[in-house]
């Protein structure tokens, strides 16, 4: 009888061993690499970690990809926050005590200054926005007579600006972008604004007066300028007493009553 053959389809098993193990080691590395493709949502960054050592910053949304071995990764938000300072108590430019609170909204511009550097950035920028809040505020008075000049009452862009510059220039090594930085709230301190509110009362009645004032003096020139051009002039004493008169009258805040002699000169009748 003629001795049997092996059939060609039999595997060698040393063959078939060296597959299983390929497909043991290998599926669980295809699947490994695999995982190093990331999403990135809009409006956030991305900082990659590779045994603890800085990577990159991936910024653009989409899919991207950063090898999964020894990798970390850490997602930041680009949006806006809007920030509520609490009301503090601040010495304006004149010494006097006033009560504040204000708005800030900012943005991460660079993430991996703000993951890197600090535990909170959040916290941090609201710390210093607190504290830029009052050093800028104890620059400027709470009000000026001068329209022209900056008052915290009023809030200008000079000091909206100023906020921003100085919290910008604290805040640019967390890699933090300020937006806006205004006053939302302001009032003098408890214990003063009865007697501020009574010094505001006298300043406004002191600025009435200086109109009336005005206004009157330019009444009476205009008035005695008149006469003088129409003819009926009095003599000095009696434009002296009627200039008075005038004054008295338009100055006054209580109903005057005035008497303003008048000669009349009338020509005898020819007989």
């Amino acid at each position: 009888m003629a001795p049997s053959h092996q059939s060609s389809q039999d595997v060698d098993p040393t063959t078939l061993g060296g597959i299983i193990l390929a497909v043991i080691i290998g599926l669980p590395l295809f699947f490994y690499t695999v995982g190093g493709f990331l999403i990135v949502q809009p409006r956030t960054q991305v900082v990659v970690l590779r045994w603890g050592k800085y990577i990159r910053t991936i910024t653009e949304d989409g899919v991207a990809y950063a090898f999964p071995l020894g990798r970390t990764i850490f997602r930041v938000t680009s949006s806006v926050v809007s920030l509520d300072l609490p009301k503090m108590m601040v010495l304006e430019a004149n010494g006097s005590p006033i009560e504040v609170s204000g708005v800030c909204s900012f943005r991460v511009a660079e993430a991996h200054k703000a993951v890197l550097g600090y535990s909170d950035f959040n916290q941090h920028v609201a710390h210093l926005a607190t504290a830029v809040m009052k050093n800028v505020c104890a620059q400027y008075p709470y009000e000026s007579p001068d329209p022209h000049k900056p008052c915290l009452r009023k809030e200008t862009d000079v000091i909206s600006r100023h906020l921003i510059h100085e919290l910008q220039e604290l805040v640019r090594p967390a890699g933090m972008e300020v937006l806006q930085m205004r006053i939302n709230d302001l009032t003098y301190a408890p214990e003063i604004a009865q007697s501020m509110l009574l010094r505001q009362q006298a300043i406004a009645m002191v600025d009435a007066r200086r109109t009336i004032v005005e206004g009157a003096v330019d009444t009476v020139s205009s008035a005695i300028l008149k006469m003088h051009e129409t003819g009926m002039a009095p003599d000095e004493g009696t434009m002296e007493q009627m200039a008075s008169n005038l004054m008295l009258v338009l100055c006054s805040g209580e109903r005057v009553q005035t008497v303003l002699p008048l000669t009349i000169g009338m020509e005898a009748p020819h007989g």
